[in-house]
C-alpha cells in the first residue's frame, strides 16, 4: 500500500490485495502528530494550522485479503503558501516592473505582503526558457520596483525563492 502527497493533500493508493492501511505522522524529533486510517483509498488534507517542517508518515500496519501487506514510508515537507504578483509599464524603451511578495499566515488565516528574496525574469518572444534579469528583495511592504531600457517586446515574471518555511513561486506573465 502506498501514499503520495499532491499540493495540500495526501492520497492513498492501493496495490495488490490491500484493503486497509494505517500510517503515523511523526516530526523529525520523533513526536507523533497524528495517525490516519485509510480503507479502500482516502485523502488526508493538510490543515492551515499544521506544524511546519519535514515530517514522516511511517507504516503502522496494512492488511489485504490474504493478510499483512507491505507499506511505504513517505517524507512530507510542510511549508507556508506563497504568492507573487507582477505589474509592468512601458514608456518608450523604458520598461518598469513591480513585483509583490505574499505569504500565508497560519495565525490569521489570510495572505499578507512581506519582505522576500526573488528575481525578475524574462524570456524573449517565441522562446520558452526563462532567464534572470535582476535578483531583488522586496521591501517590508512586500514590493520592489525596477526600471531598465530595452526596446524589443519581452515576457516578464517575478519569482520568489524557497525558504525553510515557504515554497518558491512565480507570478503570472506580463508582456512589454
Amino acid at each position: 500500500m502506498a501514499i503520495a502527497v499532491y499540493a495540500n493533500q495526501l492520497t492513498q493508493t492501493m496495490t495488490g490485495d490491500c484493503i486497509r492501511g494505517v500510517w503515523t505522522l511523526k516530526t523529525a524529533s520523533g513526536k507523533t502528530l497524528e495517525s490516519t486510517d485509510f480503507e479502500n483509498g482516502g485523502i488526508w488534507r493538510v490543515s492551515d494550522n499544521h506544524p511546519l517542517g519535514i515530517q514522516t508518515w511511517t507504516p503502522a500496519g496494512a492488511s489485504g485479503w490474504n493478510g499483512p501487506v507491505p507499506q511505504n514510508t513517505l517524507k512530507v515537507d510542510i511549508r507556508l503558501g506563497t504568492g507573487a504578483w507582477i505589474s509592468s509599464s512601458r514608456k518608450g524603451a523604458v520598461v518598469t516592473l513591480t513585483g509583490t511578495a505574499l505569504l500565508y499566515s497560519q495565525g490569521d488565516h489570510k495572505w499578507f505582503k512581506r519582505s522576500a528574496a526573488g528575481v525578475f525574469q524574462y524570456r524573449d518572444r517565441g522562446t520558452t526558457a526563462w532567464k534572470p534579469l535582476k535578483a531583488v528583495r522586496t521591501s517590508s511592504a512586500g514590493t520592489v520596483t525596477m526600471a531598465y531600457t530595452y526596446a524589443p517586446t519581452r515576457d516578464y515574471r517575478f519569482a520568489l525563492y524557497s525558504t525553510p518555511i515557504s515554497w518558491d513561486v512565480a507570478s503570472a506573465v506580463t508582456t512589454r
